[in-house]
């Protein structure tokens, strides 16, 4: 598998990268994402009682993330949970979601779903335009069909 390194700079944050040239895949530092959508001082902390609520409420979350090393800020390198693009962007979709949930404070269903889908729209854009800048899908319907299909393959094993 060949590896790239590759820190990225998005509103003066250094987000860490590593291309996988097999799966053709950029993982992106849980962490670094972390603190550019919350702004938390403390991204760390903030992730892990974040992963740790997801994972009292069921979240299968866990499956879709992996741990690579990743060189840190003192220069050492460490494992660090990552995901691919398709999880970062259902992340912003989130976490837009919640902000503008938080600003207009809808009151009825029909609101909270107007709101659901602004923030989508937020990740739609930011998916559009690294799909246009990169001239390759970041999310399909087959992505989530392949996902499907190793979760019963994996699950009819377990038996």
């Amino acid at each position: 598998m060949e590896k790239q390194n590759a820190i990225k700079i998005f509103e003066d944050k250094t987000v860490r990268t590593l291309w996988d040239g097999a799966q053709e895949k950029w993982y992106i530092s849980i962490i670094d994402v972390i603190e550019i959508l919350t702004g938390s001082p403390r991204p760390r902390k903030y992730w892990n009682a974040l992963k740790t609520k997801l994972k009292t409420e069921g979240s299968e979350l866990s499956q879709k993330l992996g741990q690579l090393k990743m060189q840190s800020a003192d220069g050492k390198f460490y494992l660090t949970d990552v995901a691919d693009t398709e999880l970062i962007l259902n992340m912003l979709a989130e976490a837009s979601t919640k902000d503008i949930s938080q600003a207009v404070n809808p009151k009825s269903f029909e609101e909270s779903k107007k709101v659901a889908k602004q923030g989508g729209n937020v990740a739609k854009v930011a998916r559009l335009e690294l799909e246009a800048r990169t001239g390759k899908k970041v999310v399909s319907p087959l992505n989530a069909k392949q996902a499907i299909g190793e979760k019963i393959k994996k699950e009819g094993k377990d038996e």
